[in-house]
């Protein structure tokens, strides 16, 4: 029931453009939903604050502009929640993940409790079912 901010961090394996982030929603985190985008160093690439979202299910978010990625470059795709009770399954990111043009590494799943900030701490190889919206690109 905490304010947390959970995400996923990624590589991906040609350039691209991330245009949002989406994440699995409960019927119980309830309240605003923030996305934001962040490099290896912990920059703030670009937020965007969830709308119109439903009771649960996966809720999306696009960025103002589309963040052009680097191939090979860690990036983390995260949202903020003020009321906690998000979705998790511990275990998930135990060993890496490649699903088309993304990976995850292991431990990949990140958290940090508290207002919104670059999420580092990791628990347990937790997938948080957030992910980066990408777009392959030159």
């Amino acid at each position: 029931t905490l304010s947390i901010e959970l995400g996923v961090k990624f590589i991906a394996s040609t350039n691209g453009t991330i245009a949002g982030v989406r994440f699995y929603k409960s019927a119980a985190n309830t309240g605003v939903h923030t996305a934001s985008l962040w490099n290896s160093a912990g920059q703030l690439l670009a937020t965007a604050t969830f709308s119109g979202e439903t009771g649960s299910g996966w809720q999306q978010v696009n960025f103002a502009t589309p963040v052009a990625i680097t191939a090979g470059a860690t990036y983390t795709a995260s949202y903020h929640t003020n009321t906690g009770h998000y979705s998790v399954n511990r275990s998930y990111f135990n060993s890496g993940f490649t699903s088309g043009f993304l990976s995850v590494p292991v431990s990949g799943g990140v958290y940090r409790y508290g207002a919104s900030a670059f999420p580092s701490l990791t628990y347990q190889g937790s997938n948080y079912w957030v992910d980066p919206v990408f777009v392959p690109g030159s």
